[in-house]
This record gives structure tokens, sequence and C-alpha cells, in this order.
């Protein structure tokens, strides 16, 4: 579990530290949501350093006694040790088949979690994201969002879901067909 104080004290090491990145993963739901646990671990989309140049990684890592590891891209994850909390931070980029669309990292908005200010993307830019990825793990995690949606737990704006979909360009009939399938459309 990362706690918002865990996820703040983290991730305000890094930004201290010259990162520059935006959260694109499920603590943007569990946000949303205003949970206290946010989730396993905190996926970012990298800006600066570019994931692709692992040691500046390592050495932040090591410098501040934090562990280090890779995602499943082979990206760096860092182990953020805070207090008695472990925070996994995993960091992403446009490689393989893995796409964050620039128009979703402009329109990023800017929220305060844990005394930090950080950038995630939209509500509905994530859930589009998960739609586009279409693994089974997301699209049981999308039709559980839309269980919430449909229940009032979470407002999902359908005209920026759709603005989402559109950015898929080539994939955009798929994502539109996924989400409705989810319930969110």
């Amino acid at each position: 579990m990362v706690s918002r104080e865990g996820f703040g004290r983290a991730l305000r090491a890094l930004l201290d530290r010259g990162f520059r990145f935006t959260v694109i993963g499920g603590t943007v739901v569990e946000l949303a949501l205003g949970s206290r646990d946010l989730g396993d671990d905190v996926d970012v989309f990298g800006e600066d350093p570019s994931p692709l140049f692992e040691e500046e990684y390592r050495a932040v890592a090591e410098e501040l006694g934090w562990g280090v590891g890779q995602t499943w891209l082979g990206t760096p994850k860092i182990i953020a040790r805070v207090g008695a909390e472990e925070v996994p931070v995993e960091f992403y980029d446009n490689i393989h088949d893995f796409y964050v669309p620039e128009p979703m990292l402009e329109r990023a908005e800017r929220v305060s979690v844990g005394g930090v200010r950080v950038r995630i993307v939209l509500l509905e830019d994530h859930l589009a994201l998960k739609a586009h990825a279409g693994r089974s793990s997301d699209m049981d995690r999308l039709r559980e969002i839309g269980r919430l949606a449909r229940r009032g737990k979470l407002k999902v704006d359908r005209r920026k879901l759709e603005e989402a979909i559109s950015m898929f360009e080539d994939a955009s009939r798929v994502v539109e067909r996924r989400l409705r399938e989810a319930g969110l459309l």
C-alpha cells in the first residue's frame, strides 16, 4: 500500500533532484476516489531524465539509499524507502507497445498529494490508456471502474473521454469498443 504521505515524500525527493514526470497509473483513479491507499505502486511517465538512460535513476536511488529494479518493459523502477514504508515508483516512456499521446501529458493537471504538487493525467486519459493497452487485467480494472461510475462513486466526463479516445488515431475504434465493453461509454 502506498499512503498519501509516502507518495508525497518519495516524489518530493525525486522532484528536488530535478526529475520531471507525470503520474499516469492507477494512482489517478485512487486520487479521484479520494482513497487513502493509493495502490501498490506509482506509475509515472518519465520526462527528464529519460527512463531510457538508467544511470541517473541508479545514481539517485544509491544517493538516497533506495532500491532499484526494472518494470515489465525494462525501464527503471525505484523503490523509495520513506520511514517504514516502501513506495515503488515505476518510470515509463513510449517504447514498444507502450504509448502515452503527447496531448495527454500537455493537459495533465497539477494536484497536491501528501504535501507535494505533482502532475497527473486526467482520469479520462488514464481510462483511455488502459483501454489502449487492453490486457485482461486492464479490462478487468476498467469494468470495475465502470461499476464505480454507474454507482455514482466516480465521475467520468464523457466529452474528455471522447477527446482521449481520439488521441489514439488509428487505434481509436478499438479503444472506444473496449471502453463500451467496460460500461464507460
